[in-house]
Formats: structure tokens, C-alpha cells, sequence
């Protein structure tokens, strides 16, 4: 029976998915911008995880512009998001 186990990832991945929100952000030293941004253009699972959650943000940054919520509500979830680092 094989093992239906994930492997590792390498570490230079593992920094993506830990700091791929920073980066999308631009709140990354320069070193680590450099490092991220070399590997991205090097390692396409990583690229497509990068560009999926870049596309994410712009969907949701889309969504907010629609009107829907009412403005209180809507201040208050980006208040949060913002706090917490999600929001642009």
C-alpha cells in the first residue's frame, strides 16, 4: 500500500505560503522581497499560488466597491481586515 502523504515542502516554499500576504502587501524587508520574488519566478506551484491569491485580493477589492452592505457594516469588516493585515 503506498502512502497517500503529502512530502515536505522545500523551505523556500514554505516561505511564500508564510509570507505571501506581506508580500502581496509590500510590507516585506527588501532582502526578503528579493528572495520571494526569485523564487517565485523560478517555481511555477508557487507562481500560481502567488497569482491566486494576488487575483483573490482584486476580487474582493471588486466586490467592495459594489454596493450591497450597509456603510457602517462594511467600514466595521474592513476595520477588521485591516487590523489583522488582510486588507489593502
Amino acid at each position: 500500500m503506498t502512502s497517500s502523504r503529502i512530502p515536505p515542502l522545500p523551505p523556500e516554499c514554505m516561505e511564500v505560503l508564510t509570507h505571501v500576504w506581506d508580500f502581496l502587501d509590500e510590507q516585506l524587508t527588501p532582502e526578503t522581497t528579493d528572495r520571494l520574488t526569485t523564487h517565485l519566478k523560478n517555481c511555477p506551484q508557487c507562481f500560481g499560488y502567488q497569482s491566486f491569491q494576488e487575483q483573490f485580493l482584486d476580487a474582493l477589492a471588486t466586490l467592495g466597491d459594489r454596493p450591497g452592505a450597509p456603510p457602517a457594516l462594511r467600514e466595521r469588516v474592513l476595520s477588521v481586515l485591516r487590523e489583522q493585515g488582510f486588507a489593502r
